[in-house]
């Protein structure tokens, strides 16, 4: 079993992830946009990134740079954006990078004729949510592809995927995305364009506050997300898939070590909310008020590998609903929470608020 792991970029946590199964790095600098907004991310500079990629590479650790952005708004077909794309990937390359992850699938076909060097990841942004999905970027010659999240329980494709297909299969192992989230594409373009946004006076990750409003006032959900536990990485490996993607690149060193540590041991004994981005990032609005105490759902994954039929909605399996009832702890001012959460919605969907230029 190997681990995907966020670019810490403080002194020491290298050094203390040296010797975890640690398949390879991921990270990008502040010159770059992704699906990330660059306000919540670490500011590191080109300079300063290669110097990490050294690092890494002294203990026989590989790191993937993220240019992961789902829309570039047709810059890449422009001469300037070719120029850009030969200057950005040749860096790469220079500075050592083992690979790149790209969402663009133009990107993708551009890096594998003209950078061959760099091992391409394709991201989970994408969606490969099917075999012949799969089936075009391995003709592309990609040499991963970070799964979306929300295939984890879907053993019948997973085993498909697996068959058929011989790229290295990463499933995106720790958001608390919504299974089947409606606006899960909405969400990954304006993340791509957050850089743009916080230029013209702000940015509002309006996908991560209806999520959140939907999981406090159903807190069901939060069980029904289709998330991976330490506990359960060997139900994956059965299937031969032994490498997993932890998410975390906008948080910080003590959270992400650990998750990691969590994930290496296979086994954390605290709340699931713990090692779930997604979960308790919920600024300024507080920790979410409903907590999951992890080894209660000891089991949970059973079901999933028996039955499947998520695809097509609950319908009336209460199986979740169940588990929900039974395990999940609320905090003291849970309804005043969700309260926040829901009003702070319902000014955004009113148009009540402004950026600062007010525009």
């Amino acid at each position: 079993m190997e681990l995907v792991v966020p670019a810490v970029y403080e002194d020491g946590f290298l050094e203390g992830m040296a010797g975890l199964p640690i398949a390879h790095y991921y990270g990008a600098s502040v010159e770059d946009s992704g699906l990330r907004a660059n306000s919540d991310l670490p500011a590191v500079g080109d300079d300063a990134l290669a110097a990490y990629v050294e690092r890494a590479h002294r203990q026989d650790q590989a790191f993937f740079y993220c240019l992961n952005v789902a829309c570039l708004g047709n810059r890449e077909f422009t001469a300037e954006g070719q120029r850009w794309l030969v200057e950005r990937l040749g860096w790469m390359s220079e500075v050592g990078c083992d690979g790149v992850v790209l969402s663009n699938p133009y990107l993708v076909a551009f890096a594998k004729k003209r950078f061959p060097e760099l091992q391409v990841a394709v991201s989970s942004a994408n969606g490969i949510d099917g075999v012949d999905k799969l089936l075009y970027f391995e003709a592309e010659g990609v040499d991963l592809v970070y799964l979306p999240e929300y295939v984890n329980r879907d053993f019948p494709l997973l085993r498909q995927m697996r068959k058929r297909s011989r790229v290295r299969l990463v499933p995106l192992s720790n958001t608390g995305c919504m299974i089947n989230c409606p606006i899960r594409a909405y969400h990954s373009t304006i993340t791509s364009h957050a850089k743009a946004s916080l230029e013209l006076g702000a940015y509002v990750d309006y996908p991560l506050l209806w999520c959140t409003k939907e999981k406090v006032h159903d807190p069901a959900q939060m069980v029904k997300a289709p998330l991976i536990r330490p506990e359960d990485l060997g139900v994956y490996e059965e299937l031969g898939l032994d490498t997993f993607k932890l998410a975390g690149r906008e948080m910080d060193r003590p959270w992400n070590e650990r998750v990691i540590r969590a994930y290496a041991a296979r086994r954390y004994d605290g709340d699931l909310n713990d090692l779930i981005l997604g979960y308790d990032q919920m600024e300024p609005y507080g920790r979410v008020s409903v907590r999951i105490p992890n080894r209660a759902m000891d089991g949970f994954i059973d079901f999933f590998q028996k039955k499947h039929d998520c695809r097509v909605g609950c319908r009336d399996c209460r199986y979740c609903d169940d588990w929900a009832a039974k395990v999940l702890r609320y905090a003291a001012d849970h309804e005043a929470f969700a309260k926040r959460v829901a009003t702070a919605l319902d000014r955004f969907e009113s148009g009540e608020f402004r950026t600062v230029s007010g525009r």
